[in-house]
This record gives structure tokens, C-alpha cells and sequence, in this order.
């Protein structure tokens, strides 16, 4: 983490009608309880989600098929 900038934060929220989490958007937090905390007050104002994840991005790796 480069001076003066706070880690970045891939949120997931499941919704009510949904078995599976859907990322809805990143957020800026020092540590993993703020984190949360943000992603709960930004992306389920409606209480539209029934569980939410929060992955620092710099731990998320993936890859693309070629089909």
C-alpha cells in the first residue's frame, strides 16, 4: 500500500431471490471491519442484500476462459 492510499475492497452482496453473491463495486477502507462496515451502508440501503463479502483486491486472482 503506497503512502497516504487505503486498500481497495471488492464487495459482493447476495439478494434475497439469489443462492449465489454478485459483485455490485469496489470501496476504499483501511482494514476489513471498515471495509464491511462502508459496504454495508453503500450497497444495501434498500435491504436488498441478505449477506455481503468484502475481498481485498489485491487478494482476488483470476483468469479468463477461451471458449
Amino acid at each position: 500500500m503506497s503512502q497516504g492510499k487505503l486498500p481497495r475492497w471488492e464487495v459482493f452482496i447476495r439478494s434475497k431471490n439469489s443462492v449465489q453473491h454478485k459483485h455490485v463495486g469496489s470501496l476504499h477502507a483501511a482494514n476489513a471491519d471498515m471495509a464491511l462496515e462502508n459496504a454495508r451502508d453503500v450497497y444495501t440501503r434498500r435491504r436488498e442484500g441478505i449477506s455481503i463479502w468484502v475481498f481485498a483486491a489485491e487478494d482476488i486472482t483470476s483468469f479468463s476462459i477461451n471458449l
